[in-house]
């Protein structure tokens, strides 16, 4: 009875702590990490040969404004994914990058979760280190859905997957060929409401 009466008294005391922040509104702040990998292959008769590493490190901040309990703007710098070029031994290295701007539609579960959609636009660059630094960009569509978990009224966990629009250019002999695809990340992250 005495245990029943504890876990009742706690359940009471924690409770409005985290309904208080279902109500939050205002700037918050993040940062994530996870995998990424994006599909790239090598222009016909060129000779190379295109290795699409996946599950490469990818990390990311992000920073928002909370106009709503259900209801965001965001911000976010994300690295998207690595490839590697091989052509006759050597290897290039390129790596994508992308910033975004989006709507997030939060719904909740309960008091401490929740899950969320994204949609917006970014931009995004393939830095190539084959000729010269090579920097190719796109822009374009990017979505993304997740879950959010509450651990205080400030701090959340999230974890999430996001698509992004990406480029890359492909070294060839003459010319370079740019290539479009499309880049997948998962990935886990914090964050902080102001």
């Amino acid at each position: 009875m005495n245990k029943f009466l504890a876990v009742a008294l706690l359940s009471a005391l924690a409770t409005p702590a985290f309904a208080d922040s279902s109500n939050l509104s205002g700037l918050y702040a993040g940062a994530t990490l996870g995998t990424g990998s994006a599909s790239f292959s090598a222009p016909v008769g060129s000779g190379l040969v295109v290795d699409n590493t996946k599950s490469r490190p990818v990390y990311g901040v992000f920073g928002g404004y909370r106009y709503t309990p259900n209801l965001a703007a965001e911000l976010a710098y994300t690295g998207v994914s690595y490839i590697y070029t091989t052509a006759a031994g050597t290897r290039y290295l390129s790596k994508q990058i992308a910033f975004s701007l989006t709507a997030v539609g939060s719904y909740p579960i309960n008091d401490v979760f929740s899950i969320y959609g994204k949609l917006g636009v970014a931009s995004s660059s393939s830095e190539n280190d084959s000729v010269g630094e090579q920097n190719t960009r796109r822009f374009g569509p990017t979505f993304g859905a997740g879950a959010e978990y509450r651990i205080t009224p400030k701090i959340a966990a999230r974890l999430g997957i996001d698509s992004y629009a990406v480029a890359a250019t492909i070294p060839t002999v003459a010319p370079a060929v740019k290539q479009s695809s499309t880049a997948t990340v998962v990935n886990a992250g914090l964050s902080y409401s102001f």
